[in-house]
């Protein structure tokens, strides 16, 4: 029988086992980061003349357009956690101010996962553990009215872009609006109908049976549209917004799009850059490529439109990511696991 001096000892060779994980989790998450982002910046062979690029706007009094794509940064992430937080704030509690760096940390593990999924996880270490399948279903219905503004942008922006350069002839124009047109508004009608998946997975055997671990799905019940209206706001809020950075940038490099061309080029690149499933941080060549491609049309060169799209990643991902991540040392890893660690 162990007595209490043996029950202490151990006790604090418990707690000192988990701050270590804690730190080794910290430092692991900070070194991935950094050494990606050393990667990809050695990967760029003509970073040089990114930055020669860069410094030669400013000379020509573009400043402006650069300063405000870095006031719009910290409003776009704002704007993502005012479609999570008060949501999960019923059953939560969590701040503001907390998720705000909550959805900061989502970036930094988004960097290394297909299509962002990575932000969920991020988000977790926020959150008590009993909450952690609310958090992700509130997550899932934000990123869901994300993708359809994404799409119903890229698919109007697609189509314009298709007649102007593309030639794409009437017919087929037509033909395509039409189809875009009725999957657009299927999606809508499910995205504003959510609720009625909770009545059709209780027919599924084998979610039944899955039923002690997404017991939360039935949140899903509580999604009123009037709640749903404001989510899908705040994402299509969010997309002028990182639209807008990305038009900004255009206009620090030079690039004449003009408005509507502009913005329909943009919305075209979220759309097709979405359809890869790449990493953040593996995905900008695949930005970069379709860049170059669509500024083509609008007399952009190829240096420049891989400059628009480098400075708007180092901005809307870098800066945040490393801000997410040194926000991780104020959270307790192993509390998040579902231990105690006093």
């Amino acid at each position: 029988m162990p007595t209490p001096g043996t029950s202490v000892i151990s006790a604090k060779k418990r707690l000192l086992t988990r701050k270590q994980m804690n730190i080794a989790f910290k430092v692991g998450i900070v070194v991935l980061l950094l050494i990606a982002l050393y990667v990809e910046l050695q990967s760029r062979k003509n970073l040089a003349d990114i930055y020669a690029v860069f410094v030669q706007q400013f000379s020509v009094a573009n400043w402006q357009y650069f300063a405000a794509v870095c006031a719009l940064m910290p409003l776009n992430w704002l704007i993502e956690t005012l479609k999570w937080q008060p949501f999960l704030r019923r059953y939560d509690g969590i701040s503001l101010k907390k998720a705000f760096f909550a959805v900061l940390a989502g970036v930094s593990f988004a960097l290394f996962t297909p299509n962002r999924v990575g932000e969920y996880a991020g988000r977790l270490l926020f959150v008590r553990p009993e909450n952690h399948w609310k958090s992700l279903l509130v997550n899932a219905v934000g990123g869901i009215a994300q993708y359809l503004v994404l799409l119903t942008g890229g698919t109007l922006g697609g189509l314009w872009f298709a007649a102007q350069f593309l030639h794409w002839e009437r017919s087929t124009l037509m033909t395509g609006a039409v189809f875009v047109l009725a999957g657009l508004s299927l999606l809508y009608y499910i995205f504003f109908n959510i609720r009625r998946i909770v009545p059709i997975a209780r027919r599924i055997p084998l979610l039944r049976r899955l039923k002690p671990y997404v017991r939360d799905v039935v949140l899903l019940e509580q999604f009123r549209r009037r709640d749903l209206l404001l989510i899908l706001f705040w994402s299509a809020a969010r997309y002028l917004i990182y639209s807008t950075q990305y038009v900004l940038l255009l206009h620090f490099f030079s690039i004449q799009a003009g408005f509507w061309g502009a913005y329909a080029g943009v919305a075209t690149i979220y759309l097709l850059q979405t359809i890869v499933p790449l990493p953040a941080i593996a995905g900008l060549l695949v930005r970069g490529n379709l860049a170059v491609f669509v500024w083509a049309f609008f007399g952009g060169n190829e240096l420049s439109s891989l400059a628009a799209t480098f400075v708007l990643w180092i901005i809307n991902l870098i800066l945040p990511a490393l801000i997410g991540t040194f926000s991780l040392f104020h959270v307790s890893i192993t509390k998040t696991l579902g231990y105690e660690d006093d």
